[in-house]
This record gives C-alpha cells, structure tokens and sequence, in this order.
C-alpha cells in the first residue's frame, strides 16, 4: 500500500507546481511508480505484512533444510523471506511487483545484511517448478489462479505455505496459526 502514499506525495507536488512541464514529468513518474503495484494488488494482493505469530507459524510447517530453494511471491517489504533465509536453506528469492515495495524490500534486504535476493518481477511468468517450497500470502481469486496455473506445474514434493488463504480443491497437509501447508503429492 505504499502506493498510496507515493500518491499523495506526487499529488502534492503536482498541483503545487507552478510549471507545466515538471507537472507532466511528475505525473509519468507517477504512474510509472504505482502502476504496477496496482496491477500486483488487482492480480495477487496488496502488501499487508504478515503477523509476526504467521511467520512463526510459517517456519515451523517449513521445516525448512540446507537443500532448500525457497521463493516468497509477492514478497512486500521482505520480512518472511528475510526470517527464511537466516535459516539453513540452499537459495531464497522473493519476488516483488510493486516498485516502491521493492525498493523498501531491496532497502530493507541491505541494511539487514540478508543472504536473500529481492527481484522485481511478476512471479506468475516466474518458473517456480524449480522451488522446493513456495510462500504466499495472496487474496481467494488469487489463490484460486495459483491452483489452476501454477500448482499442477510443480514437481512432486513441493511445499507451499500459504498465509491466511487456502487452495480448495487441494488436501491440507498441516494448519498452524492460520497457515496452510500443501505438499504436491
């Protein structure tokens, strides 16, 4: 929801702006800065972080290993994958739509010293097959897209938690805290 704020600071500074030209410029930048945000926040959810008691929650039904690649899509401002990453795994990614979001994510990321790599992308022409588990937290109708697309691509084994919202026509395989733990059989 940075995108809101990043709004009303253009805003403000477009209709305070004498000059006509730097009133375009600023107007491009915005919609080049908020766009995708809300088309992420349309197409999966808007960046809510995650409860400190759902990250907890998170980790424990990860079981996370050394061999571990794990992705965080729609990762916001990086928090979980961050906390993923200090354990033992091979690789996390998290991936990120929303450009001010990314950038506090990549900010955040830096300052904290993390071994995770933020990307900026849209992790639905992402190829997540590859990930041995996957960690979202995305609204119904997303959940509902993950399921048709992106869960019958996934290699046997894979775990995919999911925060707050659950896939429906799949078997939950453990619940904790509002979390939802799937593994493709």
């Amino acid at each position: 929801m940075l995108e809101v704020l990043v709004t009303f600071v253009f805003t403000f500074l477009i209709v305070w702006t004498a000059w006509f030209w730097l009133k375009v410029v600023l107007l491009a930048l915005l919609l080049v800065l908020v766009f995708p945000g809300v088309y992420a926040m349309v197409r999966g959810a808007p960046f809510v972080p995650s409860m400190n008691k759902a990250i907890e929650g998170m980790l424990k039904l990860g079981k996370f290993k050394g061999t571990d690649r794990v992705v965080d899509i729609g990762c916001g401002d990086g928090r979980v994958i961050r906390r993923i990453a200090r354990g033992k795994v091979k690789e996390a990614v998290g991936y990120e739509l929303s450009i001010p979001t990314f950038l506090l994510a990549r900010l955040r990321t830096f300052f904290a010293g993390g071994k995770e790599k933020i990307r900026f992308g849209n992790f639905w022409h992402q190829d997540l097959s590859k990930y041995d588990v996957i960690v979202c937290f995305l609204l119904i109708e997303a959940m509902t897209n993950f399921e048709k697309d992106i869960w019958p691509k996934l290699k046997k084994g894979t775990r995919v938690i999911s925060n707050a919202f659950k896939l429906r026509g799949v078997k939950i395989t453990a619940e904790k805290d509002g979390v939802y733990l799937y593994v493709k059989k």
